[in-house]
């Protein structure tokens, strides 16, 4: 296939505006060149050293621009730039997810083919085998000529360090190509990988990464105010609209030092410019009535709920909040991470249908909201890893961020409540006796109702031992209630027996003083009839001796 740098030209020269100045939460889209500004410098110094150096780390905090910088400032300026003077700069991107290898061959292998088949990712995934020799066969198996130049971004190279925890041999592999291209560039082949700032540590678990990544890291700077006033304000210019210097002042300051500064404003701005209708000026009154950057992510985020999960369903409700909460990775300091999935997996923690999964991530995914990826309509299968767009939304939407009741809080303390069922079911392995109390038994039964195996695989698994505690401690609850009413009736049984006794003790008692008293009645009878005796035998001897002698 031979270059056409005149085809070139006119391909970036016809290229239309995107459909919105403003992207939202999502990071800028290649395509989106147009509308990206404020960075032209830094996109200068970065292509300077991408060429000296054949690779460039660009490291920053979550929020600062990286993706948005390479995909849409880097990228697009190579294959324009240079394909004006007759230079052809091709590039791809890819996100390392929880198969870097295999995206890292697809990637490379669409250089050539668009959508590559899959004999053509086989014979690119074969030479990245070669580890760090395999740049030189890159290099001659793509290129199309000694002015052809290639370029991979590897976005999000953090996700790396999270797929070693599982597989550590295919992310050294991994780590071995970018270190080769370092160490031994190969003609016509770059890569930029962009990475959290907070992971640089993380490279020096590998050989000779950390190494690479000092050679060639660039620390992404902030935006000065020249700088983000031409990021808020020129973008609205292109579509016959405009946004007021007070309110694109108002913004600046309001979000200077936040981490999440840049997709806040970005994602207001959309949200403002949609709410507008056709006047598309937006002043200070319109950011006023929003209420705020934060709350308005935070309001779009409900209403794009309650079209995916209406609040007379239920069900569809506590899908989303398990999706979302199998989404994120609760950190020990409260923060949070995104937590990419695949979709199979996302069902099986869910419990819901793919169809029904697939229409809720569908709302989220859609063109102007944006709060999950893959975006738009890309086709869903169960190996399609879907992630969140942002962590600003996991800081800033209510329903993940409550101190109290968010779904964050609700993930961390359950993995919390996991781990300890975990522990007492080692014990009660050690020891049968060792079960949980009732009162607990009753609340973690009615608890794990929530909950199935495929959720608790991210806190150490142990379904079916947890199931079995779970169950001897009913049973052991269920014999201690038997022997305690055995217990009570054997009591009530002796207390009636003592009680029988009594009554005819009783009985006898009673029967024995009414003997009695009736001899006593009988002898006073008696007494009292022998004394009349006596008394009238008295009175007949005194009357016979009155008679006597006189």
């Amino acid at each position: 296939m031979t270059l056409d740098p005149q085809h070139d030209i006119e391909t970036w020269m016809s290229t239309e505006l995107p459909p919105r100045p403003y992207p939202g939460l999502r990071p800028f889209g290649k395509d989106e060149w147009p509308i990206f500004f404020g960075r032209e410098t830094v996109v200068d110094e970065v292509i300077g050293r991408l060429i000296d150096q054949h690779m460039v780390s660009i490291h920053g905090s979550s929020g600062s621009g990286k993706s948005s910088l390479v995909r849409a400032g880097i990228l697009p300026r190579l294959e324009q730039d240079h394909a004006s003077s007759g230079l052809a700069w091709r590039t791809c991107v890819m996100v390392p997810g929880n198969a870097p290898l295999r995206r890292l061959a697809e990637a490379l292998a669409s250089l050539n083919d668009g959508v590559p088949g899959a004999e053509s990712v086989l014979a690119v995934r074969r030479l990245l085998n070669r580890g760090n020799e395999a740049g030189p066969a890159l290099s001659e198996m793509l290129r199309r000529g000694t002015t052809d130049h290639l370029c991979v971004l590897i976005d999000q190279f953090e996700e790396l360090f999270t797929f070693a925890r599982t597989n550590r041999d295919e992310a050294l592999l991994f780590t071995e190509i970018l270190v080769g291209l370092v160490e031994k560039p190969s003609d016509g082949l770059y890569a930029m990988l962009t990475m959290r700032s907070d992971y640089l540590g993380e490279c020096a678990r590998f050989p000779g990464l950390a190494e690479a990544v000092n050679r060639t890291q660039y620390l992404l700077p902030q935006m000065n105010q020249a700088a983000l006033l031409r990021a808020i304000r020129e973008p609205a210019e292109l579509y016959q609209g405009n946004v007021s210097r007070e309110l694109a002042t108002r913004l600046i300051v309001e979000t200077s030092g936040e981490q999440d500064a840049l997709p806040l404003i970005q994602h207001g701005l959309l949200q403002l410019w949609q709410d507008k209708g056709h006047h598309k000026s937006l002043q200070n009154q319109d950011y006023f009535a929003a209420g705020g950057l934060g709350w308005l992510l935070s309001v779009h985020a409900d209403r794009v709920m309650a079209v995916a999960a209406p609040p007379d369903q239920p069900t569809q409700q506590k899908w989303v909040e398990s999706l979302f909460r199998a989404l994120i990775d609760p950190k020990s300091e409260g923060d949070a991470v995104r937590r990419p999935q695949s979709f199979a997996e996302l069902c099986a923690v869910t419990g819901a249908a793919p169809d029904k999964l697939r229409a809720i991530i569908d709302c989220f995914r859609a063109e102007g909201a944006s709060f999950l990826r893959p975006y738009g309509a890309q086709p869903i299968d169960d190996d399609t890893e879907i992630d969140i767009s942002h962590e600003a939304l996991i800081r800033w939407w209510r329903k993940i961020a409550g101190p109290q009741d968010g779904w964050l809080y609700r993930e961390f303390r359950d993995g919390l409540i996991w781990r300890s069922l975990l522990v007492a079911a080692d014990s009660f392995k050690e020891d049968s006796t060792s079960v949980l109390a009732p009162t607990v038994t009753e609340e973690r039964e009615q608890w794990l109702a929530g909950r199935n195996e495929a959720w608790c695989e991210r806190y150490g698994g142990g379904w079916e031992r947890v199931g079995a505690l779970i169950k001897a401690s009913r049973e052991a609850e269920k014999k201690a209630r038997d022997d305690a009413e055995a217990e009570l009736r054997r009591a009530r049984a002796l207390a009636k027996a003592q009680s029988e006794r009594a009554d005819v003790a009783e009985a006898a008692a009673a029967g024995l003083v009414k003997e009695q008293f009736d001899r006593a009645e009988f002898w006073r009878s008696w007494a009292i009839l022998a004394a009349a005796i006596l008394g009238v035998a008295a009175a007949v001897a005194l009357a016979v001796l009155v008679a006597r002698f006189w």
